[in-house]
């Protein structure tokens, strides 16, 4: 099963990059460098619109996820470092629906619920 579950994963995910990556506003994952492989396991996309964007899915019934906050916030650590990259990371990524029970019409409503986000 784990092969068809991967081929519907990164035709979603293609779907996704194809469509998506047209947007000014918001940022798509970056093509695999040749020799490299993904489980497609998430989908992100980056925008300073995030938070607004989320609300929006949300009101749509479309589920999103932020994920992994970084450690160097954790107050447990108490640290003062400074990770520019990390930190963009944490407020502009929002990781949208990509699993293999989504119907092409679920991935259609996804980006075009996007798309309408910003038109």
């Amino acid at each position: 099963k784990i092969d068809a579950q991967l081929a519907k994963r990164k035709l979603i995910h293609d779907m996704y990059s194809a469509e998506l990556g047209e947007l000014e506003w918001l940022d798509v994952p970056q093509d695999l460098q040749p020799g490299n492989t993904s489980s497609y396991y998430m989908y992100h996309i980056q925008t300073s619109h995030r938070d607004e964007l989320a609300k929006y899915l949300r009101d749509k019934g479309i589920y999103t996820t932020f994920r992994y906050y970084p450690l160097h916030w954790v107050k447990y650590f108490n640290s003062d470092v400074k990770l520019p990259n990390t930190e963009y990371a944490a407020n502009h990524t929002l990781c949208i629906p990509l699993h293999q029970s989504l119907s092409e019409d679920d991935v259609q409503l996804i980006i075009s619920s996007i798309k309408e986000f910003k038109s």
